[in-house]
């Protein structure tokens, strides 16, 4: 089964010579495809996403928002006080809708705006200014923060040529007791425990960025150190884990990658997106946001599609950072 083509805006991590090849992957990416091939198609090959924004999403946007500005302001030689009130005040100006003149209204009792301050600034008093997790200075003088990366994915597709690219962008590169990590900051409503850090191991993100660190930015990286949040109605909970990577696991992780590479190829050459209907009820902890699309006949999903969703550029070759 093809799928009915539907334009989108150009994109410059997909294959001039075969639409719907992406030849740039990064960690969504490729873990959309791993997921469900049509769930990527319609996420990232045609850019489909909800007309409602998830409050998930926002809330994490903003506190690693939150902790780059703390980070770059340390870096300048601010004080943790100083630093401290730059993030409040930034964060106070994204959380106000100017079209309403109010308070970013999530309609969620645990991550709200009220919640998200009161996070980063305890967050950010306990792994601040006495941190024992240094980040890296850059040559030129920046913090090792918002790092964008690309390097070759060792992978050549056989219907164009083109060479595959491990691409994206990490949030921290850091060092603890001679050591290199990536840090991640993680927020949840839920229990911050042994199983909560557990499901990282295996973890499609935290292997390329621990591969990224290793090729990108030829630093012997040991893997991704999470500092998690527990955010409640009443107050915040944090807890920070060690997530390694050995060179066995990154190997392995590499040669799945390409093995999913070369079913992307086949997906964009076909016109076939499978569906994987085992995944409906739950991608990224909650019901998938086309199961609606996809619970219907072939020719009423493009209609449906324009109706509940919008369209926007997935594109992990637009870089951040000072790399």
């Amino acid at each position: 089964m093809s799928e009915h083509k539907i334009e989108f805006p150009a994109n410059s991590s997909f294959s001039p010579q075969l639409p719907g090849l992406q030849v740039a992957v990064d960690s969504t990416s490729l873990g959309a495809y791993k997921t469900c091939p049509r769930f990527y198609y319609l996420s990232i090959v045609q850019g489909w996403q909800s007309r409602h924004t998830s409050v998930h999403l926002v809330f994490g946007i903003l506190a690693h928002t939150g902790r780059e500005h703390y980070d770059h302001a340390k870096a300048a030689g601010k004080s943790h006080e100083e630093a401290l009130s730059l993030v409040v005040g930034l964060l106070l100006k994204l959380t106000w809708n100017k079209e309403l003149s109010r308070p970013w209204d999530s309609g969620d009792s645990n991550k709200n705006r009220l919640t998200l301050l009161r996070t980063m600034v305890w967050y950010l008093d306990k792994y601040g200014d006495n941190d024992s997790l240094e980040t890296v200075i850059l040559a030129n003088g920046k913090p090792a923060v918002e790092l964008s990366f690309r390097f070759g994915f060792d992978y050549q597709f056989k219907s164009t040529g083109e060479r595959a690219i491990a691409c994206g962008h990490l949030d921290r590169l850091a060092r603890l007791n001679e050591e290199f990590y990536i840090p991640d900051l993680k927020t949840s409503a839920h229990s911050i425990d042994a199983g909560f850090f557990s499901k990282f191991s295996p973890d499609n993100q935290f292997s390329m960025y621990t591969l990224a660190g290793k090729v990108a930015f030829a630093t012997p990286v040991k893997g991704v150190i999470v500092d998690a949040a527990q955010i409640l109605v009443n107050g915040s909970r944090f807890q920070r884990g060690l997530i390694s990577r050995s060179q066995d696991q990154i190997d392995e992780w590499l040669d799945d990658s390409h093995q999913v590479l070369s079913e992307m190829e086949n997906s964009a050459v076909t016109g076939h997106w499978r569906m994987n209907d085992k995944a409906c009820h739950s991608i990224y902890g909650r019901p998938c946001d086309f199961r609606s699309v996809c619970s219907r006949s072939r020719g009423a999903r493009e209609q449906w599609l324009r109706a509940e969703f919008k369209q926007r550029i997935w594109d992990p070759l637009l870089r951040r950072g000072d790399i």
